[in-house]
């Protein structure tokens, strides 16, 4: 009976990883083959905005939908519905398609992020046990984001764009299967109502700001469509934040942020995406555009990230939380304030430090943060506590890219863009510090 409950959690473990691994490849797999896709600047920057606005927007009512109907109903609902964008991206006639198919693609994927997190904490109710499990699952989920130059690179120089979201189709079809089979059923309705209004709110508000932030960088910070969905944005997120606190099963419980380290983590995480993880992608555009290397050859660049990721990653296990956390945020910020001394000559040894302590950074910071955030609030609100932490950096990635994108753009380099993240990311590491001193 031991050895059919060891395969059956091995088979879930399957499922989930690979889905949390997908989801997470195709928020940077896209990034190297957009000169290969074509089409307008505005339009290239949507067909990779738009997969992570979805992913950022959507994924609160993800969370929250596990919590309530199920979560093995809602991770295999976002299963079928990232596989079916996926041959959709592929077959894709124009740019115009690409992007509305990314966007259903990213809407799939947010359920994914947050529900493979909250099967594997209700999988595994051992503290000590879920901590590892959780740590092996911020691991492949970094791996897929590192990873997706690495593969779409080569992919596109060698087969075409359309090969890298056809390579989701078979993973897709295995991880169903796994799911389908080994999955355990869990919900805890009586935590969560469907609360309509706060799901409406919770989409309005980020995809507004997002969206605004995005067409910032194009039309200006004056322009009027700007302005009003900024504002719009900000009077949604004042009213989801008013219906939440009134309501009686909200779907995000505002009381959790009272708890100073759920608070902070939050911000943490989305530190991490907008300064970190948009300082990624601005590399990407530094190796393609400032270099004028190949896609495969700025894939096979960011090898020492991806590896530094790996390592550092497997290290969360057997380093003190406080290390691993503070540890991360630190190679973050030291990697970030070297960033401005790149030109067209810097040296590959100088690039390959610094891809290492990015990478070595993300690594060790991904996996505590989400399992600070998930231990901060009720085995039962897993989902929704999941589904927050990863709202949050997933956002800030969206509004990273686009603010670094847009200073660089103005400053005719990346100095300025790269010397803010790296401030904000020294600015939370210390609040970070000061927390944990305090719990």
């Amino acid at each position: 009976m031991t050895g059919t409950k060891t395969v059956t959690k091995k088979a879930m473990l399957v499922a989930v990883l690979l889905a949390t691994f997908m989801a997470m490849l195709d928020a940077s797999v896209v990034t190297l083959a957009l000169p290969s896709i074509g089409g307008s600047l505005a339009g290239l920057q949507w067909v990779l905005d738009g997969y992570v606005v979805a992913l950022a927007t959507v994924m609160l009512t993800g969370g929250a939908l596990g919590d309530r109907y199920g979560r093995k109903k809602a991770f295999l609902a976002g299963l079928v519905v990232f596989t079916l964008a996926s041959a959709g991206c592929a077959l894709a006639p124009d740019t115009g398609w690409l992007v509305a198919a990314r966007v259903l693609q990213g809407a799939g994927a947010s359920v994914l992020v947050p529900g493979g997190l909250s099967l594997i904490a209700q999988a595994f109710p051992d503290p000590r046990e879920r901590a590892r499990m959780l740590g092996i699952g911020g691991l492949v989920g970094g791996l897929g984001f590192v990873v997706g130059p690495l593969l779409g690179g080569p992919l596109t120089d060698a087969f075409g764009w359309r090969c890298i979201f056809l390579l989701n189709l078979p993973l897709g079809v295995v991880a169903l299967v796994a799911g389908r089979r080994a999955i355990e059923e869990s919900a805890d309705p009586g935590h969560t109502a469907l609360d309509p209004a706060g799901q409406v709110l919770a989409v309005s508000w980020t995809g507004l700001v997002v969206y605004a932030v995005i067409e910032a960088g194009h039309a200006g910070w004056a322009d009027a469509t700007v302005l009003g969905c900024l504002a719009a944005g900000l009077l949604c997120l004042a009213a989801f934040v008013a219906v939440e606190r009134r309501s009686p099963r909200p779907m995000l419980p505002v009381a959790l942020f009272r708890r100073a380290a759920f608070s902070v983590v939050n911000v943490a995480s989305f530190v991490l995406g907008a300064a970190s993880y948009g300082g990624y992608f601005l590399l990407s555009l530094y190796l393609q555009t400032v270099r004028g290397v190949s896609a495969t050859e700025a894939g096979l660049w960011f090898l020492p990230m991806m590896s530094a990721t790996a390592l550092a990653s497997v290290l969360t296990g057997r380093l003190p939380h406080r290390v691993s956390l503070l540890g991360g945020y630190a190679l973050c910020t030291v990697a970030l304030l070297v960033l401005p001394v790149l030109d067209a000559s810097t040296s590959y040894p100088v690039l390959v430090v610094l891809f290492v302590l990015l990478g070595a950074g993300m690594g060790l910071a991904l996996p505590p943060t989400n399992l600070a955030a998930i231990g901060a609030a009720p085995r039962e609100r897993s989902g929704i506590a999941s589904a927050t932490v990863n709202t949050a950096r997933q956002t800030g990635t969206a509004l990273g890219i686009a603010v670094l994108g847009t200073v660089a753009s103005a400053t005719a380099d990346f100095a300025a863009g790269f010397v803010i993240a790296g401030v904000a990311s020294a600015i939370v590491t210390v609040a970070l510090a000061t927390t944990v001193r305090a719990g």
